[in-house]
């Protein structure tokens, strides 16, 4: 899929079938947001998964794969094809002095069952007001949509690292002005939620040393310069890799399928492929923003496709 197969009707019409049933009113948001984290050390930094709630995601949304194909292989993991639940997490990095934010979930934007970090930070003693950076893998709204409340910025002294190609695409009035009716509030947010860092705003550009022992990695194709984060600290690495995978048993088994979500799905198909080769030669522990939660694990390579295997609990940590 290129950009301008992207902002068809036929695409949108994917897109809404794929949320049906969310509300996007912020009025039928959750009052009662559910708290769910976890910590863990890479190194001496610490890093905690901290879950901005769940969507639905069907077949229909899919591409590469048949109804049938998905049923089996959800049922294969223990779970409902009728009912398939999405993860959306998001972490948080503390190192020395610095708060870094990796993705800020989509607050009031994506109905009840999402947005539960403006909530859970506070929960955990975090003042959003003290996060120092806030790293968006890409600008779409279950990844930043959670930056602002009543339209004012929460993360009011954070400076936000994005990737320039993001920037660029999100941003653009031409490409916000040819998209479809149902899909331009994900311009505009990305717009109003840049917007909102005035000067705070640093953009990244290919592989990138972002200080803080955090390298940014492109990995194109979700969107324009979606990218992942790789965190070192005393030899240890842990690799965010953002929304390389969207639906876990289904591509994990076959890493070509892609999602109505990807701006180019032939390219995000190809980094998928080479970002689980690196995964597994490498033996990284990896973090997903769509895995199941905690979403921390490692993959190895299988006879089609590939094994996910949670990480340890951190005992002690």
């Amino acid at each position: 899929m290129n950009r301008r197969d992207f902002l068809s009707t036929s695409t949108l019409a994917t897109v809404a079938a794929a949320t049906a049933g969310i509300p996007a009113s912020a009025d039928e948001h959750s009052a009662s947001p559910t708290i769910v984290a976890q910590s863990r050390s890479v190194g001496a930094t610490k890093v905690t998964a901290i879950s901005d709630g769940y969507l639905p995601i069907g077949p229909e949304a899919l591409s590469g794969v048949d109804a049938d194909t998905f049923k089996d292989r959800l049922e294969s993991a223990h779970m409902s094809p009728e009912s398939h639940l999405t993860g959306v997490n998001t972490f948080l990095i503390e190192t020395g002095d610095k708060r870094i934010l990796i993705d800020a979930g989509s607050g009031s934007v994506m109905g009840p069952t999402m947005g539960n970090l403006s909530a859970s930070l506070p929960a955990l003693g975090i003042d959003p007001a003290s996060i120092t950076h806030l790293i968006a893998t890409h600008l779409h709204p279950d990844h930043v949509g959670g930056v602002l409340s009543d339209g004012r910025n929460i993360f009011s002294n954070a400076e936000l690292l994005v990737s320039q190609d993001d920037l660029a695409f999100w941003t653009n009035p031409d490409m916000a002005a040819a998209a479809p009716d149902g899909f331009k509030f994900f311009f505009e947010l990305a717009t109003n939620v840049v917007s909102s860092f005035g000067d705070r705003i640093k953009t990244v550009t290919g592989e990138a040393d972002l200080g803080m022992g955090m390298t940014a990695l492109p990995m194109p194709g979700h969107t324009p310069g979606h990218m992942g984060i790789m965190l070192e600290d005393n030899n240890e690495q842990l690799l965010i890799w953002g929304d390389i995978i969207h639906v876990a048993p289904v591509q994990l088994a076959d890493p070509s399928v892609t999602i109505a979500f990807d701006t180019d799905g032939k390219t995000a198909a190809k980094t998928r492929a080479r970002v689980m080769d690196m995964a597994t030669t490498d033996k990284l522990l990896i973090a997903g923003a769509h895995m199941s939660f905690p979403s921390v694990g490692y993959l190895e390579k299988a006879d089609t496709g590939y094994r996910w295997f949670d990480a340890p609990y951190p005992y002690g940590q």
